[in-house]
């Protein structure tokens, strides 16, 4: 099995997306995370797995971001704090990711497999390299790591099949990594027992739990700390926000729950508002 080290590099230089943004891509939203938190969470369930996680950036990006990944413990390094990063224990392999790409698992695993100065992206951006411990430095000092990799990365290193890696540099990109995360969530807790009536118009956080055989109709959207119980009915167009429903209720449709709970068989007519913003 191969013994890797990932490295997530935020650019320490100005922004140069196309966000129209003050926040980097990095952190812009996605179900509830930064989109940097998906790409370590991506990375960290590739198959092989790390064996060690290092995210650099400032001190938006701390390693407490990162704490609910399960998987290889992740460390965080200030930029300023490359110069004593040591590689030396690492093992042969090191994969270094932007921390703006969208990194499926899969291709995380294509790419560590593949040869030695292999890569993936796309037309905006290199997402991934697989680089020596010896070269990954070089790589690290540049201000905006692996946008400008000249005489580190060839053409010819670039992995076609790793499908699905995205480098996000501006809105429309976003909204692509934002309906992989929500279909494979749905997807997740569709094979543990709940039904989505039309799945594909649900949005989800990553913090919500449902309960088996809970149904969900249409355009709902779960956010935050939501958790749901089980035989429980969540009505079209409803909005649910870090709040506790019970099991057997039934919310008829377009209610606005948040911060709140409500308890156990209850029903909520159409139209019912709970809780506080």
């Amino acid at each position: 099995m191969t013994r890797w080290t990932g490295i997530i590099v935020a650019a320490a230089g100005g922004p140069e997306d196309e966000m129209e943004s003050r926040l980097p891509s990095y952190l812009h939203p996605i179900a509830g995370r930064p989109l940097v938190w998906h790409t370590v969470a991506e990375i960290a369930r590739a198959d092989p797995p790390p064996e060690r996680l290092i995210v650099v950036g400032g001190a938006e990006l701390p390693a407490s971001l990162f704490s609910d990944i399960s998987g290889p413990p992740v460390s965080a390094v200030s930029h300023e704090g490359l110069g004593e990063l040591d590689l030396s224990d690492a093992p042969a392999v090191v994969l270094v990711a932007d921390a703006s790409a969208w990194l499926p698992s899969a291709a995380v695993g294509t790419l560590v497999a593949g040869p030695r100065g292999s890569w993936v992206g796309t037309a905006d951006g290199v997402a991934a390299a697989r680089l020596d411990p010896q070269l990954a430095p070089e790589v690290l000092r540049v201000p905006t790591p692996l946008r400008s990799t000249r005489g580190v990365l060839t053409p010819a290193g670039r992995i076609a099949d790793a499908e699905g890696a995205l480098v996000v540099r501006n809105r429309v990109q976003l909204s692509a990594v934002a309906e992989c995360v929500r279909r494979r969530l749905v997807e997740l807790h569709m094979r543990a027992g709940v039904t989505f009536l039309l799945p594909s118009s649900v949005l989800i956080d990553v913090d919500v739990r449902i309960g088996t055989d809970t149904t969900v109709y249409p355009g709902v959207v779960l956010e935050g700390e939501t958790t749901i119980g089980a035989e429980t009915v969540i009505g079209p167009g409803c909005r649910v926000i870090d709040s506790w429903i019970g099991s057997g209720v039934e919310m008829k449709g377009w209610n606005y729950v948040s911060h709140t709970s409500v308890r156990n068989r209850a029903i909520l007519e159409p139209y019912v508002r709970r809780g506080f913003d």
